[in-house]
């Protein structure tokens, strides 16, 4: 079974929002998310949970399902409200970085209460892509998986399965060269002060992997903890991103088969019974699309992902999940039709698969400040409370008809900036005029006009 590689981290101990209350500034100054930042203010890693709990019941019973995962949906949408402006930063890729991380935390262990492991893999286009469409979000997919953790962790569950049970206990427990517990396992120093020929173990995981029918050369690269190296190795420069260039396009020829047969038999070798592709912004994936390459995605995603083809469909390994608003969805709902996509999950709001993000009430959008807030508190008896804004304070932060998750963020961290720098100890309605005019910004969803991106 997998084994989780814990990730550290650390705090800031001196900040100059100690006079608030604070270890450092809790809330992110543009409200935009960033999956792959180490900081939690933008990671993801701060969600309120209690704000999104209809749509995350919806998203359990669609794709989590612990006592029935093989009948879990293999095409699943999450939708905002809103156009193309105001319909972005309502908490979708929060939401996705919700489940992402509480599924990759411990690779589903809790989750499916250790029957088997799960694997999310998040794809993000943060700019148009205007050709080879399923070749490039196979790519950032293989991306994703080099960066989350998920290699490392199926490698040491492989050798774990090799290891003499008898060496085991006497290996994890083992502190002396600079690891300890399960990354021992990926420590080959460790490994061979137990007596442990790593040469052969890595032998014969590939060995194994290439039994489960990884392709041998991909085997051996996985087997040795040098997938990354190998993926590189097909571009003349030797980076990953940019996802497309021109004349040097070798790693796309083949991301799709590595994705979605090599990689899905690595992982179930290791243990996996199946996994999630989140794929964020799916607008900028298609708006540039003329309606026959619409069809030839929707149809090359159908293949990927339900039809006969790949190992994927084959083992039903990966259910997708699209986040998108009705405005971006009309261009390839058509397409999805034509390609079959709509017998599995219709492309629309009021779908079966479908789960749609309202904007916050007021009520919900003070649990999202609240959990900033606690996130960063120096007193633990402070935790859940308002401080130090005080009561006048958040209403008038949060005043207006419509409150937008980004745009509150955003606007609470000016105004705990302008607090940090005038010496103030509390906020109040005072406090947050002065730092600027905030009403008028959160009043309507108007203000997102031009803003870019999706929280």
């Amino acid at each position: 079974m997998p084994i989780h590689l814990p990730k550290k981290s650390a705090f800031l101990t001196v900040s100059k929002y100690d006079p608030l209350g604070l270890r450092d500034m809790p809330f992110p100054s543009d409200g935009f998310v960033d999956p792959y930042s180490s900081d939690p203010r933008i990671n993801g890693s701060i969600y309120a949970v209690l704000t999104a709990e209809s749509a995350i019941k919806k998203f359990e019973n669609l794709l989590i399902r612990p006592d029935d995962f093989p009948n879990r949906v293999r095409l699943a949408y999450l939708w905002s409200k809103g156009d193309s402006q105001s319909g972005r930063g309502v908490g979708k890729t929060a939401l996705l970085r919700y489940f992402r991380q509480r599924i990759n935390s411990d690779w589903g262990q809790k989750e499916f209460s250790g029957q088997f492991s799960a694997v999310v893999v998040y794809v993000g286009f943060r700019s148009q892509v205007d050709r080879r469409h399923m070749e490039q979000l196979a790519l950032s997919a293989l991306v994703d998986i080099c960066q989350n953790g998920v290699l490392e962790a199926s490698r040491a569950a492989l050798r774990l399965s090799i290891i003499p049970d008898a060496k085991i206990e006497s290996i994890l427990s083992d502190e002396t060269e600079g690891t300890s517990g399960p990354d021992n396992l990926l420590n080959d120093l460790v490994l061979s002060k137990h007596g442990i020929d790593t040469k052969i173990i890595d032998e014969r995981v590939c060995s194994t992997l290439i039994s489960a029918g990884v392709e041998p050369r991909v085997a051996l690269a996985l087997a040795h903890g040098g997938f990354e190296e190998y993926l590189r190795s097909m571009r003349k420069d030797g980076a990953l991103e940019p996802l497309y260039v021109p004349r040097d396009t070798k790693i796309l020829d083949y991301s799709r088969t590595l994705l979605f047969n090599d990689i899905v038999k690595y992982l179930r070798a290791a243990g996996y019974g199946g996994g999630y592709l989140f794929i964020d912004d799916i607008e900028n994936l298609v708006d540039q699309m003329a309606r026959r390459e619409r069809i030839e995605f929707a149809k090359e995603f159908g293949l990927c992902m339900v039809r006969p083809g790949y190992a994927n469909t084959e083992y039903r390994f990966f259910s997708a999940v699209l986040t998108t608003h009705q405005q971006a969805s009309v261009s390839l709902s058509q397409a999805w039709g034509e390609a079959g996509l709509a017998a599995i999950g219709r492309l629309d709001p009021s779908s079966p698969n479908s789960v749609e993000l309202p904007f916050p009430s007021k009520e919900q959008a003070q649990g999202i400040i609240v959990a900033h807030l606690d996130y960063f508190r120096k007193d633990e008896i402070q935790m859940g409370t308002i401080k130090p804004f005080t009561q006048d304070g958040i209403d008038t932060l949060l005043s207006g008809t419509t409150v937008h998750p980004r745009a509150t963020l955003s606007n609470a961290a000016k105004v705990v900036q302008y607090a940090s720098d005038n010496n103030k100890t509390s906020i109040d309605a005072a406090c947050v005029k002065a730092a600027g005019e905030l009403k008028s910004e959160t009043a309507t969803p108007d203000f997102t006009e031009g803003i870019e991106g999706a929280l």
